[in-house]
């Protein structure tokens, strides 16, 4: 039998965003990825800068990666558990250090409340001024991992310290934040502008940052449980590893997906030793979602799950429009 999917959109709440007026000079300033993942492979952006001034909510390619008065790019690894393997962040351009906040606990905003960290929405973090008016924030670093004081100078690429959950979130990730003068200026649009929907004509990401942080849905998250789970187990990482025990209740194949758009069409697939399939499923969003929870399995009908190795498989393709394409995350567990 197919299990119903579940969706969950997880929206965070940020400063406003503050709208640009493009001026007549470029840009002064060049941003290198300042978080150390391979985006697309173990990390990848979740939300992005909103550039709708009104009360609507818009990313840069006139998507829905965003919420309303959203002001960062939020660049997130896959689950909670990720936070141990020490993901570093880096200063994404030379400059000195105006400010850092250490000491707020790694924590679920849903579960400690938003009181909790009321005016400390950035948790722990750090602030560089740049040359011309240029700062860079860098929100929910995991505490005690900051490696930089108030008035240092610092190189691109100096680390600052390491991904967390402080402040007001839910999902292990850097929030970046960018501003020109005061005000929020979108990297992806930089101060020139562009097109209406894309990027601009000069972002003000380096090369390899606009490569890395491409625009594109992607199945990120992908594992087995021996029951259906729930959303926070998965984002608590309750099903670690790559081995399902024969007694099993059911056989479930979760993912998590990110970055979708209406049309998407998300599919997965179970895979059992024999090579043949056990079950799938696709279906095609009606709608943006920033994030989806999928899963699909079968209960035990029989004294124990076959031995041997099962395969599970989540694909999202676009057919068109940034960020078309097929992408697809493979999973491999076994019965013992």
């Amino acid at each position: 039998m197919r299990f119903a999917p579940a969706l969950f959109l997880f929206l965070l709440s940020a400063p406003a965003v503050v709208p640009v007026a493009a001026p007549a000079v470029a840009q002064d300033i060049s941003l290198s990825l300042p978080i150390g993942c391979d985006p697309g492979k173990d990390c990848w952006a979740f939300q992005l800068p909103d550039v709708d001034p009104g009360p609507g909510r818009q990313d840069y390619a006139c998507g829905k990666l965003a919420y309303d008065g959203h002001d960062g790019t939020d660049i997130g690894l896959a689950s909670l558990a990720e936070i141990e393997r020490g993901v570093p962040v880096f200063a994404a351009a030379a400059g000195i250090v105006k400010g850092v906040r250490d000491g707020m606990q790694d924590a679920l905003v849903s579960e400690i409340g938003k009181e909790a960290v009321k005016d400390r929405e950035c948790g722990n973090g750090v602030l560089i001024e740049h040359a011309g008016g240029w700062h860079t924030q860098y929100c929910h670093m995991r505490k005690g991992s900051i490696a930089v004081r108030a008035g240092q100078k610092l190189d691109s690429g100096a680390r600052l310290g390491q991904v967390g959950l402080s402040g007001s979130t839910d999902f292990a990730h850097l929030e970046f934040i960018v501003r020109k003068d005061g005000k929020t200026v979108d990297p992806f649009r930089g101060l020139e502008g562009g097109p209406e929907c894309g990027p601009g004509i000069m972002p003000l990401w380096d090369a390899a940052a606009q490569q890395a942080l491409a625009y594109g849905p992607a199945p990120y998250h992908i594992g087995v449980a021996p029951r259906v789970p729930k959303y926070d187990e998965v984002l608590k990482g309750r099903f670690p590893g790559d081995t399902l025990p024969g007694s099993a209740e059911a056989m479930v194949l979760w993912a998590e997906f990110n970055g979708l758009a209406p049309g998407d069409i998300l599919r997965m697939t179970l895979t059992g030793p024999d090579g043949q399939q056990m079950v799938s499923h696709s279906e095609t969003l009606p709608a943006a979602k920033v994030r989806q929870f999928l899963f699909i399995g079968k209960k035990r009908t029989q004294p124990t799950w076959p031995k041997g190795d099962y395969a599970g498989l989540a694909t999202v393709e676009r057919k068109d429009g940034l960020g078309a394409g097929k992408r697809e995350l493979r999973y491999r567990f076994t019965v013992e």
